[in-house]
């Protein structure tokens, strides 16, 4: 009753600020239409262009006008809410600290969405980091739900995210905008420029201090933590070396002060304080030659950890890297049929400097075919194998895995299709995985990897004014990871016995009349774990976004509202956390924001943007890190 009770007034809330907006309306402009409709092109479901009705899977398309509109801060917040995500988070914005790495679980499974760049993988010890380009270097991001272990081997059992980014066009012109803004809790600041031959990007973010990241328990008891002196450089690249070449640079650096204690009666008493210094680079080289069906990708991914000790605390480094090369060549077949065959090689390495020293490598090699074929002018099949070999290294044997995968797609009629998709996955544990960091780790040599299968059945459709699409999937995975504590309180990774997830997603896009839009998601799933014979829930079971956008003349106006519901078990027990009960679950997590944006001229933009409207103290993660009280930010653009 208290959960319907809680959404109601915040639905309500929603709908009272959205009636409260006066202007009138004038006809949308063609493009802003269909921006919103499923005959937008895509290509990381299937490794060629489709478009989103003709693409076997559940595909969300995020544009750079929606993120800017929506008032997003980072493209972590905005995949999240767009594709109705689960998360593991340590402030909103999807912020690292250090090793504490925040990462999207799509479809509630943990380690098990793959981030691309362009295509190419950035992924870090498995996790998916998504904050490593500007929002002003987006173009789109491409969202695919379920196992796309066959185009993209592992890590992408839940689902994979593609940034693309904007590439220099021949215009002839010097073209770009700067930014700057300032708020309750945050400053920025960045610039873009685009040539013939070069796009580049820089933001710079100052945070405000946040006291209290953690809350003590009911009994006055727990960790304390306070977050000071946060800020994040964001760069990137793209330069055309030729007609069908580019190169790509992103680098991400932030540094943050943690400072830790404990609650003695409700009251911190600190006496630890850490810098953490954290560095991300993407370096790229893509060719893409699209009439000869040629294309590769070459890929070198570095990362640079350090927690630098300023009163109580101890030292730790990591360094590590991934290189990749993929290579595909599609070949055009009768009756519009097409074959995709390519090869991929990867190389991990990671050290860490910790109380003990640990550096281990592996490498990984896999072919992988994708047969599309018309079977009539309304079915289309696509079959796909992987071969998936994997090296041994010091901790875990080689290992060599057949991952196939079967879509379909049946068009009912010009603006409705079903399709189908069933793959499956693999995934090898994190190459830091069997570290020893400190005495409050311990190592599992006996870690196995995870593997499991996905099944799918979905539904689309788009006339231009209303999209809905609605799927039900069901994942089984065998030796899921999780961290979990031994009986001395040493923190251990394990695999579970078996792990599974069953659920139903919908989404909605109405366009109201020729100023309104309105959309609603929901996915309503039952993400569980059984270790020892004894299931427990792993992520939350309901996830719902709703949003309204108003758009005239020189005004764009968008509210959104985001919940978490019946979420999972809290990590610690009842004296860190904020109940009296050992194993309670987190309570539910209402995120209500609203962004106003006016452009005087075409080439200037104020916009102004509200978060967290209900100041709510909602847990982020299973740790029970809080949001950020009700913050405020103001922005002004001006393009060239």
């Amino acid at each position: 009753m208290e959960k319907t009770k809680l959404l109601s007034n915040a639905i309500l809330m929603s709908m009272l600020m959205s009636t409260s907006v006066l202007w009138g309306g004038t006809a949308l402009a063609a493009e802003d239409i269909q921006e919103y409709a499923l005959d937008t092109m895509v290509v990381t479901a299937t490794r060629t262009e489709k478009t989103v009705q003709d693409t076997p899977a559940n595909v969300t398309v995020i544009t750079q006008k929606e993120l800017k509109d929506s008032g997003y801060q980072s493209v972590f917040q905005a995949v999240r809410e767009l594709s109705q995500a689960n998360c593991h988070t340590y402030q909103e914005d999807g912020g690292d600290y250090g090793g504490m790495m925040s990462r999207i679980r799509v479809r509630g499974i943990d380690d098990g969405t793959l981030v691309l760049v362009n295509g190419n993988p950035s992924n870090y010890m498995n996790h998916a980091t998504l904050n490593t380009v500007p929002m002003d270097q987006i173009e789109k991001i491409e969202i695919v739900k379920g196992s796309n272990s066959v185009l993209y081997g592992p890590q992408a059992m839940g689902g994979v995210i593609n940034i693309i980014t904007k590439r220099p066009s021949k215009t002839g012109a010097v073209t770009g905008n700067v930014i700057g803004g300032i708020g309750s809790n945050k400053k920025l600041a960045g610039a873009n420029v685009q040539t013939d031959v070069v796009n580049v990007g820089y933001k710079k973010t100052w945070n405000k201090d946040f006291n209290d990241a953690v809350l003590p328990g009911n009994t006055g008891l727990g960790t304390a933590i306070n977050i000071k002196d946060k800020s994040s450089d964001q760069f990137y690249l793209d330069a055309q070396l030729a007609k069908d070449l580019t190169f790509s640079w992103g680098r991400n650096h932030s540094e943050v002060k943690y400072q830790t204690g404990s609650y003695k009666n409700f009251v911190p008493v600190m006496n630890k304080l850490s810098q953490y210094n954290s560095t991300y680079n993407s370096y790229a080289l893509a060719y893409d030659n699209k009439n000869a069906g040629w294309k590769a990708v070459l890929g070198y991914n570095t990362m640079d950890l350090s927690c630098l000790p300023l009163k109580g605390s101890s030292y730790s480094k990591y360094d590590g890297y991934n290189a990749n090369f993929d290579l595909q060549k599609k070949f055009n077949l009768k009756n519009n049929d097409s074959l995709i065959l390519g090869v991929n090689a990867n190389r991990e390495s990671m050290e860490t400097q910790t109380t003990a020293f640990n550096k281990a490598g592996r490498n990984s090699f896999s072919a992988y075919q994708s047969w599309d074929v018309h079977t009539s002018d309304a079915f289309e099949l696509i079959l796909g194998l992987r071969e998936y070999y994997i090296g041994s290294n010091q901790y875990y044997d080689s290992d060599f895995q057949l991952l196939p995968q079967i879509q379909g797609v049946y068009k009912a009629n010009p603006v409705s299709n079903y399709y189908f998709n069933v793959g499956k996955s693999f995934e090898m544990p994190a190459i830091n995985s069997t570290f020893y960091y400190n005495s409050n780790y311990g190592i599992n040599s006996a870690l196995k990897p995870q593997s499991g299968w996905t099944y799918e059945l979905g539904y689309k459709v788009d006339d231009g004014t209303t999209a809905f699409t609605a799927d039900v999937f069901h994942m089984k995975i065998k030796d899921k990871f999780f961290w979990d504590k031994e009986a001395d309180g040493t923190n251990i990774m394990r695999n579970r016995d078996e792990w599974e997830n069953t659920g139903l997603e919908l989404n909605y896009k109405q366009k109201l009349d020729e100023n309104w839009t309105a959309n609603i998601g929901w996915t309503l799933q039952n993400p569980k774990a059984c270790s020892k014979g004894v299931w427990s829930q792993d992520t939350a079971k309901n996830i719902l976004n709703l949003g309204a956008d108003f758009n005239k003349g020189k005004f764009v106006w968008n509210t959104r509202l985001f919940t978490y519901l019946d979420r999972e078990i809290a990590y610690y027990n009842a004296a860190h956390s904020s109940s009296k009960i050992k194993d309670h679950h987190l309570k539910n997590s209402v995120d209500l924001s609203m962004t106003l944006s006016y452009m005087p001229t075409s080439k200037d933009t104020l916009r102004l943007s509200a978060a967290n409207l209900l100041d709510r103290d909602d847990a982020l993660n299973n740790y029970e890190y809080v949001t950020m009280p009700r913050s405020v930010l103001f922005t002004y653009e001006r393009s060239f």
